[in-house]
Parts: structure tokens; sequence; C-alpha cells
């Protein structure tokens, strides 16, 4: 069928066989084989994949018949001789609601809350969508744009600008994965899907990432820290844009568009053989780099703004303001995590204070040196009454890590220590 790749078997027995080889994305079933009654086989592909839409066909159709396919499991039912115009728009319909049940399935286990669109005029974030609105301009599908590596500090806000660069793109599914959040060991699973039986506890076939986001993107966060043997997979599905289920002997086509980003030096790690020369110019073909909170102190108003409406709302169903004081004080601030740091202070005041209106005394602790810490030097200070050290490197390490979203390898690079000392220290302290 034109737009599909089709296999043909011309028994129960031979399809039955297709489907645990090849897991198809939907069977059309004729009511007559040489082996078995349609009716009959129906329930068989049912229970070996309940998600499995089945179209059954036939030259002897009734209605007694149509009712019982429907009763079965069947999605559809067709009568032969085959228009083959009706043929091919039941089985798009099928398939875009397979696509759409898909990613509906994998925003339920990974949803969490997100800014609609990037707020502020930087003009490094002016020029960023100047160009994507050029790529916009083309028209391309998702699978033929070209890879965007987005790169900066931890909490820039990568993500959100991946989400509003592919809103400008068109829209569709828009899928995102942590690739330091998911165990090297199923970061595989999570982007390519799996076949049923593939490992332990793998009752049934699962979708992956990139069959999830069919006519989307697909974001994938921190993409640095991936392991060696999947970046070579990954290298492969962007050129050829055909994946392979782990435990399948069939390759699928994808049309996804890729927007991944890092906040690690990938050219240290190329030269260091700890990410792909070749991944990496792929990855690069559009590159931009978010600026720090620090560079675009222009937009921290209107960003405090948002965040405080927004969360007034969540919290208490109000909106709450900031006094001028307050945003005089957030811009004295050196922000080391960025627009993350700043949702977090505002979450917090919010929580803590009943007024409307959240002033100065709200976020007293970016006055502190933050247990001896000038923020706006970076240069430690000893407070007149002295300070206990042990509690400065407990904060420390405790900072570092809650900056590398938990991940020590990177909170040791930060502290410049090794993953192991860190490891040490950050147990000595009770801290996950």
């Amino acid at each position: 069928m034109r737009g599909h790749d089709t296999l043909v078997a011309e028994a129960a027995a031979t399809g039955l066989r297709l489907l645990d080889e090849a897991t198809p994305d939907m069977v059309l079933l004729d009511m007559r084989l040489p082996d078995a009654s349609g009716l009959d086989v129906l329930p068989k592909i049912i229970a070996h994949d309940p998600s499995m839409p089945v179209v059954l066909m036939t030259a002897y159709g009734t209605v007694g018949d149509a009712v019982e396919a429907m009763r079965r499991g069947a999605r559809d039912y067709l009568q032969k001789p085959l228009d083959l115009d009706e043929l091919r728009l039941l089985v798009d319909r099928i398939l875009s609601q397979q696509r759409r049940d898909r990613e509906l399935a994998y925003r339920r286990e990974r949803e969490h809350a997100q800014p609609a669109s990037v707020i502020g005029h930087d003009k490094k974030l002016r020029t960023i969508f100047e160009q994507v609105q050029r790529l916009a301009a083309v028209g391309l599908s998702p699978g033929d744009r070209p890879t965007i590596l987005l790169t900066g500090e931890t909490g820039t806000g990568k993500g959100l600008v991946a989400r509003a660069i592919h809103e400008v793109l068109g829209g569709g599914p828009f899928l995102e994965i942590n690739c330091t959040a998911v165990p090297s060991s199923l970061v595989e699973a999570e982007l390519f899907g799996h076949e049923r039986g593939t490992f332990t506890d793998a009752r049934t076939a699962r979708t992956g990432l990139f069959e999830a986001a069919e006519e989307g993107a697909i974001f994938l966060d921190e993409i640095g820290f991936l392991e060696l043997d999947v970046q070579a997979k990954f290298l492969k599905v962007i050129e050829e844009k055909r994946i392979r289920r782990l435990g399948s002997t069939r390759d699928r086509r994808v049309d996804v568009h890729v927007i991944a980003a890092t906040n690690r030096d990938l050219t240290e790690a190329a030269r260091e053989g700890a990410f792909r020369e070749d991944l990496l110019h792929r990855l690069r073909v559009l590159c931009f780099e978010i600026p720090p909170l620090r560079e675009r102190l222009e937009d921290l108003t209107d960003l405090a703004n948002h965040f405080t409406r927004d969360l007034g709302q969540r919290y208490g169903g109000r909106d709450r303001t900031l006094s001028p004081e307050a945003l005089a004080l957030m811009a004295r601030y050196d922000w080391p995590g960025n627009v993350r740091e700043l949702r977090n202070v505002i979450e917090r005041a919010v929580l803590v204070e009943p007024a409307d209106e959240l002033g100065p005394d709200a976020f007293a602790s970016l006055a502190e040196p933050g247990g001896g810490f000038a923020p706006s030097s970076g240069r430690i200070v000893l407070p007149p009454d002295g300070l206990e050290l042990v509690e400065v490197e407990r904060e420390l390490i405790r900072q570092a890590l809650e900056r590398a979203d938990g991940n020590r390898t990177r909170a040791a690079e930060l502290l410049g220590l090794t993953r192991d000392t860190l490891r040490y220290r950050a147990e000595k302290f009770g801290l996950a």
C-alpha cells in the first residue's frame, strides 16, 4: 500500500508468527483463510496485543458477521471487492488515531507543568526565533528538518525554548526525555521501544519515544551524557530516520524532528572520547546557546511577574504581585541557578508569605551571603560573627547537586572533586 510497508501472510499460522517477528501497526484480516476462519483468528491477535487494530475483510459479509467481528474486537469491517481509496482512508485514520493514543499514553506517564511560551525580549533569544521562523517558512516535514542543538547552563530554560521552537515549526506531538534521569540500561528502550519478552517484565510490546513522536518532535535533554553505544544507534536514526525496537528484527520509518540540549561542552567531550564526533556534527546543524539569566536581566521583571501570577493562582487561586523593592533586590542577585532558581525562589515566597504583594522580606535570603557567599562576585566572605565551615561545605554540595539535577558526575565537576569524593561527602551529610 502506498506510503506503508506491508507484509503478506497467506495462512493464519504464518500471520500469527509474523506478529512476533514484525510487530505490525495494524492487521487486515481476511474472513476466509486456508487453515482457519478470520473470526477464530481475531481473538488470538487481540490476546497477543490488545491494542492491535484489526480490520476484517470478506466477500460474503452479512450484518451478523459484522456484529460478531466487532464483538470479538475488530476495529472495522470491509466488504470485497475492496475500494482502494476507502481502504487507504481507513488505514490512515486508524494509524493517525494510534499515533494520538501513543502520544497521550506517553504524556500521561511523563506530564509535568511547563509555561506555554518563552518570556522576555533578550536579543539572543530574538535572533534564535528569527532563524527558526526562516526554517518554518521552508515547510519541511518533521523528519526532513535539521537537528537543533541547544546549549547553555543548567536552569536557563532550554526545554522551554525547545517547546517554543517546536510550536513555531508547526506543532504536533512533543515528547521529551532527560538522558540523565533514566538509567543507561533503559535509555535505549525509552527511545526505541521494545518487543514483548525482550527482558524481564516486558509482558507486552512498548512504543518508544521516536514512534510516539511521529509527525512531531523528540526533545533529548542532556544528550551529552548518553552512553557511547546508544550514541551510535542514535546517529543511525538521525541519518536514516529508521528505528528498531529492542528485540525486533524489523526497522520502522519515523517522521520525527530531533531537538537536543546539553550544558556539557560536547567538543571537549568528543576530544576526550566520551562523545562521538560524527554525532556531534549531526547534532549541531543548527546550534543555539541559551543565555544565562544574569546576561538577560532586562527580562527578569517579566519572568518574575509571570511566575508570581502563575504560582499565586496555583497556590490560592489569586494573583500575587511583587513590590518594586523586591524586584530591585532580585536585580542585584547573580542567579547562578538561572530561570529555574528564580521560579523556585518565587514559589517558596508564595507558599510562605500570606500577603498579596510580596516585599523584599520574602526574598531576604537573596540579600544574605548564603552561608558566606556574595552572589554578585562569587567571592567567599567571612561574616562578622564567623561561620561553621562544615555547614558551608554541606551547603555547597547541596547547591551543586541541585544545580546538576542530582547528577553526581556533573555536581563533582562544579566543585572540582572526583565523583567518589563527592559521593562520600554527600553521604556524610545525608544528601541524596
